[in-house]
């Protein structure tokens, strides 16, 4: 992964929304990031660690929609805002066993799984170059099971469902930062794309009205798949991943938040539900970093 010395972002460039809601620089952010990395017992940014996930941490089985980390409180608390970082690899150009055939990608997500509205930012493989892309609106089918958010794929389903973002082409080795920002007063949506290696940024707005955002998700997203052997084999590293709800008054820096909601692993499972994409429980104790693995096609 890459050093926080290397992030050369001049000021006054592009920056993130912060999770107040204000501008604030991504490379100021970072910082800020890093520091409360370090009081927490620091974060090395290469590969991200395999351990257990922290404690409580739930884990759930889909055979398609997201692969990662989530949080549904059930009503109970609504999120505005999500981030990563990840870094762009090989292994997405056949991220769920069959290539662009199959789409998916690598991102985050806001939702509502009663509604199954969503928005989604990532970074996917069109078979020919990476392309960072964006989506809002209704879960494409098959809308899955009991939770939509995380047992569904890309909005609007395999074809048309996202928007072109980037001016750039991320290339293997990149290194992507994702955010999105729903101001829950104005109703309007900020997306934020940086490619830190190519030192750009892009940032678009829409509203689609009000909306009851109950789900944040970070890790891959895909229509189904088609992997078959254990999830051995690594894919992506995320780090510097956050998320906060409607009412905070502060920034967590975090996604493992226990005190104000429950955070759950969601692994790919093929049909004699062995599991093929997960994070193999490599989410860090302090909530900031964490691994994708999958398998492959064959045995």
């Amino acid at each position: 992964m890459i050093s926080l010395g290397f992030i050369s972002a001049q000021a006054g460039k592009l920056g993130l929304i912060n999770q107040k809601g204000s501008v604030m620089s991504y490379k100021t952010k970072i910082a800020a990031v890093a520091v409360s990395l370090v009081a927490a017992g620091g974060l090395a940014l290469a590969a991200a660690p395999v351990h257990a996930d922290p404690s409580h941490v739930g884990v759930t089985h889909n055979t398609q929609g997201e692969a990662g980390y989530y949080a549904n409180s059930n009503g109970q608390t609504r999120f505005r805002y999500v981030q990563a970082q990840v870094g762009v690899t090989n292994g997405i150009k056949n991220l769920n066993g069959s290539g662009p055939l199959n789409p998916g990608a690598l991102g985050v997500e806001l939702c509502n799984p009663n509604t199954d509205y969503s928005i989604q930012l990532g970074v996917l493989w069109t078979g020919s170059q990476f392309e960072v892309q964006y989506g809002h609106g209704l879960l494409g089918a098959p809308i899955g099971g009991n939770d939509p958010c995380i047992q569904s794929g890309l909005v609007n389903g395999i074809t048309g469902h996202l928007h072109f973002l980037n001016t750039f082409t991320p290339v293997t080795g990149d290194q992507l930062t994702f955010a999105i920002y729903y101001n829950p007063r104005s109703h309007w949506v900020t997306v934020n794309a940086c490619d830190l290696t190519q030192d750009v940024c892009r940032t678009t707005s829409f509203n689609d009205g009000y909306q009851n955002l109950y789900e944040f998700g970070i890790g891959a997203v895909s229509n189904a798949n088609v992997l078959t052997a254990p999830a051995n084999n690594f894919l992506a590293s995320f780090s510097h991943t956050a998320a906060n709800y409607y009412s905070a008054t502060h920034g967590w820096n975090s996604i493992y938040v226990p005190g104000h909601w429950n955070l759950k692993r969601s692994d790919f499972v093929n049909s004699s539900d062995q599991v093929v994409m997960s994070s193999n429980g490599s989410l860090d104790g302090g909530g900031h970093s964490f691994g994708m693995f999958n398998g492959s096609t064959s045995s």
